[in-house]
């Protein structure tokens, strides 16, 4: 069985993909313990900077995802056209240190990413010796 790069890259953007969003929906339902406030007769739990965010409502979680750009790279990240905030939390504002989900998803599992890596091309790929 032959396969051409598309093919490889494909396999491999998937699995990375579903990877990171579960990574960072796991982020996500980690509470990190901030200050308290009042939101609509509700308390919340403002996550400390550099910690992920916390969820409110969970909208923000539904919409992290991945998406494939051309064949060999992809965006990982949350947001649409309601939910604008996901950068500002990302990056932070003059107001408000980051809380950084999606750098951290990446960055704290290089070596996770590598394994994946590693296991898509023995699962799917066999090299054959001349």
């Amino acid at each position: 069985m032959e396969y051409n790069r598309i093919e490889i890259f494909d396999i491999l953007l998937k699995e990375i993909g579903k990877f990171l969003v579960k990574e960072a929906r796991q982020n996500m339902d980690r509470i990190s313990f901030g200050r308290i406030y009042k939101i609509k007769g509700r308390n919340h739990i403002a996550s400390r900077p550099y910690d992920s965010p916390n969820n409110l409502s969970g909208q923000l979680r539904k919409t992290i995802r991945y998406e494939k750009k051309n064949f060999n790279s992809m965006e990982f990240g949350a947001g649409n056209k309601k939910i604008v905030y996901a950068t500002f939390l990302e990056l932070g504002t003059q107001k408000m240190k980051p809380r950084p989900n999606y750098t951290r998803s990446v960055l704290n599992n290089e070596n996770k990413i590598k394994d994946i890596i590693v296991k898509v091309f023995k699962n799917n790929f066999r090299l054959y010796s001349s």
